[in-house]
């Protein structure tokens, strides 16, 4: 689907504040409220936008320990892995990536004890090569707006 400005201004705006009112955003970018909320819907279905949410900060609600999970994994079961590991509560996200590793996991917990139980799980599901545990000390950048071209 090809962006245009309206698209763009609509996005830029929810980025920033996806609280926003459509009224709002209309008289900002020079629409109208109907405009606003045909393309907020077309984004939707096209899967441009994927959510509304509200970005909750982990340690202000007991997820005290983040940590990424560098895995390699027997090709032939490398889907079940990934099957089982959407699975878990504690995996925030799971991404197939190039190089040394099949996958990149991130896991948020609330402490070192739940880490490990994580830790040990994963390594349990058939196919599970081996694993590399890297435990974040702190978040330097972590951005959530995308800039649109």
């Amino acid at each position: 689907m090809e962006l245009d400005n309206v698209d763009k201004g609509i996005l830029s705006f929810l980025q920033d504040n996806a609280r926003s009112s459509f009224v709002k955003i209309a008289r900002k970018i020079g629409v109208s409220e109907g405009t606003v909320h045909l393309r907020v819907r077309k984004l939707l279905e096209k899967g441009i936008i994927r959510g509304f949410y509200a970005i909750v900060n982990p340690e202000k609600v007991g997820l005290a320990i983040r940590a990424f999970i560098g895995l390699q994994a027997e090709p032939a079961m490398y889907e079940n892995i990934l099957k089982k590991l959407a699975e878990m509560d504690s995996v925030y996200a799971i991404y197939d990536v190039t190089g040394e590793y099949s996958a990149l996991i991130d896991v948020k917990v609330r402490n070192k004890e739940e880490l490990t139980k994580v830790i040990d799980l994963v390594g349990s599901i058939p196919g599970v090569k081996t694993t590399v545990t890297m435990l974040v000390l702190r978040v330097i950048k972590e951005k959530f707006k995308v800039e649109i071209p």
